[in-house]
């Protein structure tokens, strides 16, 4: 396996960097954004399964980051040779069913869902994102790193992502405070979302008595995981050595921003 450091050494010419998230929402289970070079998040769409497969497709010189399982787990937290890796303290138990990469981001006390072993189990959206990356090489894509495709993606996760930027816990991401913080992290990276804070600005009496609060300023809990995967992917191609690998080859590995981005750009407290 090709690691990232010496991939991105390969200079693979990538110009747009995509993040796809998959949700419970019934009418539009994917949220998917797409950023250029210059950080420029140049869209940002929802829809079913074929229309992120549509909006995959049409991407030249891609590298995508999806926000969601790879797969069901495939047992590894049930091997001795794994179990005496693991912490004898771990509340989880060496019968969790869940992937290792779940469990070593728990253990450092990031939420994630855990992934069943069989279909069955699993959640629709969960189905949902097991087909996406089932298929996706359909659509011209590597799974990344590869030394030549120009199209390429990997799995991540945004409140992962989030976690690992911000060093710690992140609020809630669907509440109105969790998105606010989550959109002021994105800022302080560099992205042109707008800025947060500006929420707080726009409130009026009149507003809140009428019920209009500038919620146009604010992006959605899906919207922020979307452009947090794109930002990954950036990272990713640009500033290799700012990215880490979370996991097992076998089981899955899930690739996040390290905490030093933001320790570069986080203002004095």
């Amino acid at each position: 396996m090709i690691s990232i450091y010496t991939w991105y050494k390969m200079a693979i010419a990538f110009q747009t960097f995509i993040g796809v998230e998959a949700s419970g929402n019934r009418t539009h289970p994917f949220t998917y954004a797409l950023m250029d070079m210059e950080k420029t998040i140049r869209s940002i769409g929802h829809g079913s399964i074929r229309d992120a497969f549509a909006f995959l497709a049409g991407q030249e010189n891609a590298l995508a980051a999806i926000n969601s399982p790879a797969s069901t787990n495939k047992g590894l937290m049930k091997r001795e040779k794994i179990r005496k890796k693991i912490s004898a303290k771990s509340h989880l138990g060496r019968w969790a069913n869940l992937r290792l990469v779940e469990f070593e981001l728990i253990q450092r006390g990031i939420r994630v869902p855990h992934t069943p072993g069989s279909l069955k189990n699993s959640p629709k959206w969960m189905r949902l994102g097991f087909q996406l990356f089932e298929e996706i090489g359909r659509t011209g894509y590597s799974q990344y790193p590869h030394p030549e495709a120009s199209k390429q993606y990997f799995e991540c996760h945004g409140d992962a992502a989030f976690w690992n930027l911000l060093g710690h816990t992140p609020l809630r991401e669907h509440t109105l405070e969790g998105c606010l913080q989550r959109q002021l992290v994105l800022r302080l990276c560099g992205l042109p979302v707008p800025d947060a804070m500006r929420f707080f600005e726009e409130i009026t009496r009149h507003r809140l008595l009428s019920s209009s609060l500038p919620s146009e300023l604010v992006y959605s809990g899906g919207e922020l995981n979307a452009v947090v995967a794109a930002y990954t992917a950036w990272l990713a191609a640009n500033q290799a050595e700012m990215v880490v690998r979370v996991g097992d080859e076998e089981e899955g590995i899930i690739v996040l921003p390290d905490h030093q981005v933001l320790e570069q750009t986080k203002p004095e407290p």
